[in-house]
């Protein structure tokens, strides 16, 4: 996950989009919802909400029925077009199963990776592995890490810069993402400030080849990020790969109160919930997941806006 902790990757994305869904009926207080918005509508027991249906997926294969069968729950209603998940160095089964389902996937390979003697052959390999995708993010959160695997800003750029060169050599047609940074207070704000000190300008990377990725699950963070891209990164799309909030209760409101926010503000073409599970134990983890104890279906349950996703009522699917 990644509010007040980590996040190694270098992200890979895959996949086909889906159609979104329509509400059955319009909720007075709901926000305005427009396709330009990027989010679909979602009736909810409080109403109607702009959602925008991608998710953080964990790779356990332990799971892996449970995940499939919310998947194809929230897939039927429109309620889920891709997916970002931990990639291993080879297709493992929650990677096969996302992908049979036919939903797009971006997928995360550790940091370290970055500092590594040559940047570009962890590319190539993962393009060989992964031909389906179409965009690499290159990292997440690398200055949160502990200082055995924290990668600086300062090395990040110069390992981005050096990718960047050769997909634009080798691999014309993808698209790069930067890394996402932190999502709480001013820390991921000052960082991509810093990332535009060392280079992140169109005079080196094409607002046409790059996204900005960033994690927002803050007040403090939207306004410093909304001030940062206004200043210096208007020129870029932006993609949110991680919100969420860690009360069950307040899943549904926070995407009602935040997500067109987000969706406006920052012009945030998605926006990825953190997270599909997260743990059923951990909890600084585990209120920030849409369902619970799926290694067994027939225990697995839904928080609220799990329902709402799935077409749950009183336990039963609509």
């Amino acid at each position: 996950m990644t509010k007040m902790t980590r996040r190694e990757s270098l992200v890979l994305l895959s996949g086909t989009l889906l159609s979104g869904c329509n509400s059955k009926f319009f909720s007075p207080t709901a926000p305005s919802i427009t396709p330009e918005s990027g989010l679909i509508r979602v009736d909810t027991p409080e109403g109607e909400i702009g959602w925008s249906p991608y998710l953080v997926v964990q790779p356990d294969a332990t799971v892996l029925e449970g995940y499939k069968k919310a998947l194809m729950e929230m897939k039927a209603r429109g309620n889920v077009r891709g997916v970002r998940i931990t990639l291993n160095s080879f297709r493992d089964p929650v990677v096969e199963m996302v992908s049979s389902l036919g939903l797009e996937m971006i997928g995360i390979i550790s940091n370290e990776e970055l500092l590594g003697p040559n940047p570009k052959a962890v590319i190539d390999h993962y393009v060989a592995t992964f031909p389906d995708m179409r965009v690499l993010q290159i990292g997440n959160e690398v200055s949160t890490l502990p200082n055995t695997k924290k990668v600086t800003v300062e090395q990040y750029m110069d390992a981005f810069k050096k990718i960047y060169d050769h997909v634009q050599s080798r691999y014309p047609s993808l698209i790069l993402m930067t890394q996402s940074t932190f999502g709480s207070g001013y820390q991921g704000s000052n960082e991509l400030k810093r990332m535009v000190d060392l280079g992140l300008n169109p005079n080196n990377f094409s607002n046409q080849k790059i996204i900005v990725g960033i994690n927002v699950y803050t007040e403090v963070a939207f306004n410093e990020y909304v001030s940062t891209r206004n200043e210096f990164l208007s020129g870029y799309r932006f993609w949110v790969m991680e919100s969420g909030t860690l009360n069950p209760a307040e899943h549904i409101s926070k995407v009602r109160n935040f997500y067109p926010r987000l969706a406006t503000a920052l012009s945030a073409e998605r926006i990825y919930w953190y997270a599909l599970w997260a743990t059923d134990d951990d909890p600084e983890h585990a209120g920030y997941s849409l369902i619970k104890h799926p290694r067994f279906q027939n225990q697995m349950t839904y928080s609220p806006l799990g329902q709402a996703l799935v077409g749950v009522q009183g336990g039963i699917v609509k």
